[in-house]
């Protein structure tokens, strides 16, 4: 009989035990060769890993749950099948009721990945589009409010255009038994490590990227902030976007400043995917308050950035030609967008520029735009600012340095 967690609030891995406990039926005892190799390659260097430390960093908890149990805590809000960082439900009603005939036909299914967030509550990492379904199936339904009918079964084609209330009781009772096979990194694993993991669980068709996985470790209020500052109207014409980016690239553009705003650029470290995960895994459950001082400081500086820059703003300026200066008048009125390349925003000018404006005097700056776009135009196109516009701790200082002092004696 498979491990059934009580129908209670309190930790659902609470009532496991040991992490490499599992009870499964006869069905799923046969788990092929082929898929316990792509197990083992998957982790074997984590694992290796996790010998040289302290294996208590990582605790991945496994057990067979039932259906009804699962389904139990997602309607009482225990599991959450809509994390922020996972996409939305894609399966068709086929591909759907291929599933259900498969627990049905008691057809073992791939295991599934949850992530214990520090209130206790479980997040889907990896099985939401089987989970959804199957959910879907029971409530009737799929989450648009469309019925949830069995479509093209070709074994139980009789069951054909049924919902779940239509199906026999043996055939429901068959569905609410079914073992689900879950794995889950429990809360009290070390977050590097969690970090570790759902990168290696991340190798589906649409993989997600760094940001996308910070969104998915480290929920609370930071992520709500970050979610809330890609809608900057001014962020989004220097993007040159209606919408945020759909791949969170702006979200960790935003990271990065307030990650340079505190620890400085003599703060910085690499690899630049530690500088941000600590800075998120630190501060994620800030005030309100907090999250408030860094929404009025970022939608400041942002707003000065457009006002000087327009959507120019982070993005490589063009040369000019050997030994010729950019001045004033040259990059006067619109004129100066022909100073600037159309590509992507870099972010090493990004860190450098926003830093740099934070504490500034707004109205002074705006007073000296022309001054500062030409000393910008001009400072980027020297072979000493080119070469420092890569991503180590010394280009960041030097970098910083070499702006600073020519914006200052700018503002002075």
């Amino acid at each position: 009989m498979s491990a059934v967690a009580d129908a209670n609030d309190d930790s659902l891995w609470e009532h496991v035990g040991a992490s490499e406990q599992t009870t499964r039926n006869a069905a799923f005892s046969r788990k092929s060769s082929a898929q316990d190799e792509v197990d083992e390659d998957l982790f074997a260097d984590l694992e290796e890993t996790l010998f040289k430390v302290d294996r208590a960093a990582l605790q991945i908890q496994k057990a067979d749950f039932t259906v009804n149990s699962v389904i139990d805590k997602i309607n009482r809000g225990k599991v959450n099948l809509r994390p922020s960082y996972q996409r939305e439900y894609v399966w068709t009603v086929r591909t759907a009721s291929k599933l259900i005939e498969s627990l049905i036909l008691n057809i073992p299914v791939p295991t599934m990945f949850f992530h214990e967030t520090q209130s206790g509550k479980l997040e889907v990492v990896d099985g939401k589009q089987r989970l959804t379904s199957i959910w879907s199936f029971i409530q009737c339904e799929f989450p648009d409010g469309s019925p949830f009918r069995l479509t093209g079964l070709e074994v139980y084609e009789d069951l054909n255009g049924l919902t779940f209330t239509d199906l026999h009781e043996r055939f429901q009772e068959t569905i609410l038994d079914y073992p689900l096979n879950v794995h889950t990194i429990s809360r009290s694993s070390q977050p590097d490590f969690v970090f570790e993991v759902f990168e290696r669980l991340n190798m589906g068709a649409t993989q997600l990227n760094e940001q996308e996985l910070r969104n998915c470790i480290y929920q609370g209020m930071y992520t709500d902030l970050l979610e809330e500052l890609v809608k900057n109207e001014d962020l989004l014409n220097i993007y040159r976007s209606k919408t945020p980016h759909l791949r969170m690239r702006d979200r960790e553009l935003v990271l990065r400043y307030f990650a340079m705003m505190r620890t400085a650029p003599e703060g910085f470290f690499i690899p630049i995917k530690s500088w941000l995960n600590e800075e998120m895994r630190e501060n994620k459950d800030m005030t309100p308050q907090d999250a408030g001082d860094m929404q009025a400081s970022f939608n400041r500086t942002i707003k000065l950035a457009y006002d000087i820059f327009g959507d120019c703003a982070f993005r490589p300026t063009s040369p000019v030609g050997k030994g010729k200066k950019v001045t004033e008048e040259d990059v006067n009125g619109l004129f100066f967008r022909e100073f600037f390349t159309s590509g992507e925003i870099n972010v090493a000018l990004w860190d450098t520029l926003m830093y740099s404006l934070t504490e500034v005097d707004v109205k002074k700056a705006l007073e000296k735009k022309s001054t500062i776009l030409a000393a910008w135009i001009n400072l980027n196109n020297s072979s000493e600012f080119s070469k420092l516009q890569v991503s180590n701790p010394k280009a960041v200082c030097a970098r910083q340095e070499l702006w600073q002092a020519k914006l200052d004696e700018i503002l002075k």
